[in-house]
């Protein structure tokens, strides 16, 4: 604080003036400090309850920042700057907008066209395999993928789900809840070693 000198509160019709400095010391400082933290506090509380539905909400508007209007020529990364480079700064200032629209479809097209092959083929040839898995009676998509048959073993062998859940941090119950239950476990466990000591000695007794 720079070696402040409060000194000079004295000076401000006394004994007032230094009363009147101390009662804003301590509510700035107490009052409103503590109101602050507290209001950190509940913010924090109501984010760690929802959580999920904040990062999701988060990652929506992240997705919505990145998608323009419908009615719009979308070109996607990093083929905007096609669209930039050859387009916008050419053709879109002077050219009219009915031509520069059919422009834009013309050029979307030939960049999309064999990505959408691909998927064409794609889709048909998963398409056909879904057909025949009907016709035979069975599931539509039966492929047993490696994710899958690497679950059944972790399961089965390491106990993944149990690992998994030991190490799962507790985001209901705060760090006092906690260590209380703790501190009851282990006095539950002190009791009956007090228990067993007590009869071992009466037993000692009575023989």
């Amino acid at each position: 604080m720079q070696s402040p000198d409060f000194s000079g509160f004295d000076n401000f019709a006394p004994p007032f003036g230094i009363i009147l400095y101390y009662l804003f010391t301590f509510i700035v400082m107490v009052v409103l400090l503590n109101i602050l933290i507290a209001l950190y506090n509940s913010a924090y509380e109501e984010v760690i309850s929802a959580s999920d539905d904040e990062y999701m909400a988060l990652f929506a508007q992240k997705t919505m920042q990145f998608v323009r209007a419908p009615d719009e020529n979308v070109f996607i990364a990093p083929l905007n700057l096609i669209e930039l480079v050859f387009l916008i700064l050419p053709l879109e200032w002077w050219v009219p907008r009915d031509i520069y629209a059919k422009l834009n479809d013309y050029v979307m097209a030939v960049i999309y066209s064999p990505l959408l092959f691909v998927a064409a083929w794609w889709e048909t040839r998963g398409a056909k395999k879904v057909k025949l898995n009907k016709a035979q009676g069975r599931d539509d998509d039966d492929t047993d993928e490696e994710w899958n048959q690497m679950a059944y073993k972790a399961d089965e062998d390491v106990a993944w789900d149990k690992k998994v859940m030991s190490v799962k941090p507790n985001v209901v119950d705060d760090a006092a809840t906690v260590a209380v239950r703790e501190l009851k476990e282990e006095v539950q466990d002190l009791r009956k070693l007090l228990e067993k000591l007590v009869n071992k000695k009466g037993d000692a007794n009575g023989k």
